[in-house]
């Protein structure tokens, strides 16, 4: 198999550290493509039998169709939610990603961003960006005998754990789409759903996103939680309804809302260059509706910046890479498989 590869999306910060690992295969002929992977720009890599993509790269089976050579998509992400993993078999195409590697990046994030929430940081920088430096109503409250809910249990929310204990918070966790006789004892407190929700001080969401999870905290769970709790998400956006976040958020549900992710950001990260084209209109409601919690002083909306960290960066890299080694020597590794629905 010939080893033509293009590297899509692959931004200034990410050149110098994938040029510098692609020494160790000189044999490989590769393009690095500043864009993300698209319709316009497909004819690229027309004849790679390997592309590789990053998180929030849409494959489609469109796509695809303009792809005849290609064997494997290579995504640089932990998850696979922006491929059409039935299209892909369909055509024979192979998908690996890199799981695990942007665990500990995310979970430090999200327990940076809960720590901003219960000390109203967002409000108090507003405050202070203005030249008022009152404390007067900046009160928050101590993580200690808390108990934070971890919404999935993936490896960042067991990195989470372990920062909640050392913060003396209890754990409790619920995680709808694993096998619960697979738990172990392992410093979580397991719920069911309608039991977790009422429970936790503040939820975190560490869950993957596909038809199973989308919009699994809809509003009749949103408003479980209880008054005044934080809510922090650097999963996924779909998981969470956006109308209902913004409803109880006008109402004043929420302690704070921190949010890595949410629905509509396409539009958000494209905010300084013309927008996708095709996008359905929907997205332009759910846009709307985050710009109306942006609006709030216990509010943070950040763009995908859970795992951008430099160790994050390199280990994605160096699995991406073992991953289409392993592709080319016939031992595929770290293959995706459809999610459940």
């Amino acid at each position: 198999m010939t080893a033509n590869i293009t590297f899509f999306d692959v931004t200034e910060d990410q050149y110098l550290p994938l040029r510098r690992a692609l020494y160790a295969y000189p044999f490989w002929e590769v393009r690095l493509v500043g864009e993300p992977l698209g319709l316009m720009n497909a004819a690229l890599a027309q004849n790679n039998a390997v592309i590789s993509i990053a998180a929030g790269t849409p494959v489609t089976a469109e796509l695809l169709y303009k792809l005849p050579a290609l064997r494997l998509v290579a995504t640089r992400s932990s998850n696979c939610d922006h491929i059409d993993l039935d299209a892909a078999a369909q055509r024979g195409v192979a998908v690996c990603h890199a799981p695990e590697n942007t665990g500990l990046a995310c979970a430090e994030y999200a327990f940076g961003l809960l720590i901003a929430l219960m000390r109203r940081l967002p409000a108090t920088l507003r405050r202070c960006q203005s030249g008022n430096f009152s404390r007067a109503g900046l009160t928050g409250e101590d993580l200690q005998g808390k108990a934070l809910g971890l919404l999935g249990t993936d490896s960042s929310a067991a990195h989470m754990m372990r920062f909640a204990h050392a913060f003396g918070m209890r754990v409790i966790a619920c995680d709808p789409i694993s096998n619960p006789a697979s738990r172990q004892d392992d410093g979580m407190v397991y719920l069911d759903v309608e039991d977790f929700l009422p429970e936790a001080d503040a939820l975190s969401i560490h869950l993957p996103y596909h038809r199973a999870t989308h919009h699994l905290l809809d509003e009749t769970r949103l408003r479980m939680l209880k008054p005044g709790s934080m809510l922090i998400n650097v999963s996924h956006g779909g998981i969470i309804d956006s109308r209902a976040l913004a409803r109880l958020q006008a109402e004043g549900h929420f302690g704070g809302l921190a949010l890595d992710c949410f629905e509509g950001d396409t539009i958000w990260l494209n905010a300084q260059a013309p927008l996708p084209r095709g996008l359905p209109p929907h997205y332009l409601e759910q846009a709307l509706h985050n710009f109306q919690l942006q609006l709030s002083d216990n509010v943070i909306l950040t763009p995908h910046n859970a795992n951008n960290s430099h160790e994050s960066l390199n280990r994605s890299i160096a699995t991406t890479l073992d991953n289409i080694a392993a592709f080319f020597a016939g031992k595929p590794r770290n293959l995706a498989t459809t999610p459940p629905d």
